[in-house]
Formats: structure tokens, sequence, C-alpha cells
């Protein structure tokens, strides 16, 4: 399982702030990329990346899925290993 929370509110209407993989509008059609919450929504993510339009925001996550299905822990999440292995380093 995976927690992803989109919203086109700056505000945090959806709380994108809360998910492991955050997406929050800035403009038309683009988006910052937040990365690392937990799972279970009591650790906040950070931003990752800023206006990102879809395709970038497609390649960035292919390519961190793909670290993450090689290099994580059992059982580990998803927002757990980015926050411990890219977001801290």
């Amino acid at each position: 399982p995976l927690s992803i929370r989109m919203t086109g509110c700056p505000n945090g209407c959806g709380r994108p702030y809360l998910a492991e993989i955050g997406l929050v509008g800035r403009s038309l059609g683009k988006y910052d990329l937040h990365l690392g919450g937990d799972h279970f929504g009591e650790r906040l993510n950070q931003i990752y990346k800023e206006q990102l339009g879809e395709d970038e925001i497609l390649s960035e996550l292919d390519s961190l899925f793909l670290i993450y299905a090689k290099e994580r822990q059992e059982n580990e999440y998803f927002g757990d290993f980015i926050f411990n292995q890219i977001l801290t380093k």
C-alpha cells in the first residue's frame, strides 16, 4: 500500500503534506512533489522538487520506485524508505 494525496490548493485542502507522496498544484499543469511522509500520516513529507509537469513527475516517481524496489527492507513503507535513504542524505 502507498498513500498518495493530490490537491490544487496550496493551503493543504487535500492534506497532501501527510502522504508518502503529495502533489500540490502551483500553476496550470505544474505541481510541487512532496515525499517522505509516513504511511500512517504521523510524519509530514518534505518538498522534493518544485514546479514539475506530468511527465517530469512520472519520470521522478519511476526512478524512485525502481530504487525502492531494489533497496528497500522487508515490510518497509515507501515513505520511510524515501525519508531515510533519499531525504536525509
